[in-house]
């Protein structure tokens, strides 16, 4: 049931339109703040799971066979200092790292796939370029990858990515200022008699601007509601879909939007957020515009 004020009725002309707009501004705040605490929350997996492991390739070589340069190579690497642990990857544990881009199955049997060795890393400060230097001079066709490129590519990505979120809640933010304080003067133009009336008989601007501000608070609230309702069964069933069968080739490794209970308190603050807006921005605007009447 919608609240009412005695200046500002809820079946206002102003309130429906004003509660739709309300409404489609927290779904897409919603959906921006997911954005960004998704691409957070992805940007601390990448840095962790980058600097905590490396990767050693393992190229054919004339010079040694297959199997002695995987013996040699894990020999060197668990040796040494800062190594928690190495192992060598199957031919299916590499299928299964390219079935993201080539789909399932569609690795082609004789498709030249490199011997991998994945290096776990302990805490701390490791000297890679050492090992980097000494797989390279004591197993031939050894590489080692330090992921650093990668990880730097990422934070990078991540970071302008999350720059870009915060400028749409941003720009949502001001939209939704812009549509209060002009639904705000819109209903003192329809109500300017009684608020007139009301003024000329001694009511105080704080008053009116009450009346007002609560108007429209609970407006804002309401439209943040349903805007946050609608965005969290977009967000979950967005959810669902990655991880259905149903679901097309990759989209099963892209990431899960706001998957954290966490995160989803935070979007509980939108309604919030939509609320207080469009109080505090009425309240300006009504006791802005009283201040010029006589």
């Amino acid at each position: 049931m919608s609240r009412s004020s005695g200046l500002m009725p809820a079946e206002s002309a102003s309130g429906a339109t004003l509660h739709t707009i309300v409404a489609v501004m927290s779904f897409l705040a919603c959906l921006a703040l997911g954005f960004v605490l998704t691409l957070g929350r992805l940007a601390s997996e990448w840095t962790e799971g980058l600097s905590g492991s490396v990767t050693v390739q393992l190229l054919p070589s004339a010079q040694i066979s297959a199997d002695d340069q995987v013996k040699e190579a894990l020999r060197l690497v668990k040796n040494w200092p800062g190594v928690f642990s190495a192992r060598a990857l199957s031919r299916a544990d590499a299928e299964k790292m390219l079935e993201p881009w080539l789909g399932q199955g569609n690795v082609l049997q004789d498709l030249p796939v490199p011997q991998l060795i994945e290096v776990t890393l302990q805490p701390g400060p490791v000297e890679l370029e050492g090992l980097g230097r000494a797989l390279s001079d004591g197993v031939p066709g050894a590489h080692l990858d330090d992921h650093q490129r990668w990880n730097a590519e990422l934070a990078a990505f991540a970071t302008s990515s999350e720059a870009v979120g915060w400028s749409v809640l941003l720009l949502i933010t001001a939209a939704t200022l812009a549509i209060v304080i002009f639904a705000t003067q819109a209903g003192l133009q329809a109500h300017r008699e009684i608020v007139e009336v009301v003024h000329m008989i001694g009511a105080r601007d704080v008053f009116i601007a009450n009346e007002f501000q609560r108007h429209f608070l609970w407006l804002g609230v309401r439209g943040g509601i349903i805007g946050l309702v609608l965005a969290a069964v977009t967000l979950v069933g967005s959810s669902f879909l990655m991880d259905s069968r149903e679901a097309p080739v990759g989209a099963q490794y892209l990431p899960q939007f706001v998957s954290s209970p966490l995160h989803y308190t935070w979007l509980l603050l939108v309604p919030v957020m939509m609320g207080l807006i469009a109080m505090w921005t009425a309240r300006f605007t009504v006791l802005r515009v009283l201040g010029r009447m006589p």
